[in-house]
């Protein structure tokens, strides 16, 4: 009996179990979701049971970039919270005190303030060109309607028979008299209009 029960010790002794068969302990998920997709990821970690076991890794947010076209940038000044945190948190974990504060960043803002600049001058600059072009257009009008005013004037006196038009031909200076007196010339007496001019004998 006493050689029975050694057998059996010695049996169950030299017996492996399934682990040490394997050459490494097996390991399962601790959730109910087993696929390794993206979201599912876990890391081994040791217990202080000296045991091996899954550890969920969650997934790490980006934070708040710039849009595709421009380059989708991280934007500094702005934490990477999940969708969770972010819809709990204050605005001012999501964004900048500056302009465009968690769309752009601070070059783009830049950018498009000096761009603004540059259009303003540029549409300023083809005002006052256009502005100019007006003002000449309005002269060269005005001067050729005159010219076209004072050629119709003088074909007017022309057929009327008239030598001097008051329009066109300037008025000849006074004769000066020479005053006995002081010495000082005096403009002649005009004569009344209508009036016939009697020359003296």
């Amino acid at each position: 009996f006493l050689y029975f029960i050694v057998f059996l010790k010695q049996k169950t002794s030299n017996k492996k179990t399934l682990s040490d068969e394997m050459g490494c302990p097996r390991i399962s998920y601790v959730r109910r979701m087993h696929y390794a997709t993206r979201s599912n990821q876990v890391r081994k970690i040791r217990t202080p049971g000296n045991r091996l076991k899954f550890q969920k890794v969650t997934k790490r947010s980006q934070g708040p970039h710039t849009p595709w076209v421009l380059g989708h940038k991280r934007i500094a000044g702005t934490k990477a919270l999940n969708h969770f945190d972010n819809r709990t948190s204050s605005t001012h974990a999501k964004s900048t005190s500056r302009a465009y504060g968690g769309v752009l960043s601070a070059d783009q803002v830049r950018d498009r303030i000096i761009r603004a600049f540059l259009v303003e001058e540029q549409r300023i600059a083809r005002r006052m060109d256009l502005d100019k072009k007006h003002y000449k257009k309005l002269k060269v009008r005005r001067q050729n309607k005159d010219k076209k005013k004072k050629a119709k004037t003088a074909a007017v006196a022309r057929k009327a028979g008239v030598s001097k038009v008051p329009g066109l031909v300037k008025k000849a200076a006074p004769a000066k008299t020479s005053n006995k007196k002081g010495g000082k010339t005096a403009a002649p007496a005009k004569a009344p209009v209508g009036a016939k001019i009697v020359s003296k004998k």
